[in-house]
């Protein structure tokens, strides 16, 4: 009986701890989407100033090379 009272608790902690990851998931998946069309809408502008400019893209190499 000991046995069963043992798994029982160790199913139920185990789908608390389902619950909250999902919840974590779901979380990541908005700000994922966020990040997603902030990065559509700089890459638009970024695409727009570089026209403005008549620059098909940057003649140097970012710092970081």
């Amino acid at each position: 009986m000991e046995e069963l009272e043992r798994l029982e608790m160790k199913i139920a902690y185990l789908e608390d701890m389902a619950m909250d990851l999902n919840g974590v998931v779901l979380r990541q998946e908005k700000e994922i989407a966020l990040l997603n069309k902030r990065a559509e809408l700089l890459e638009k502008k970024v695409k727009e100033l570089m026209e403005e400019s008549g620059e098909a893209r940057p003649s140097r190499r970012p710092p970081h090379y």
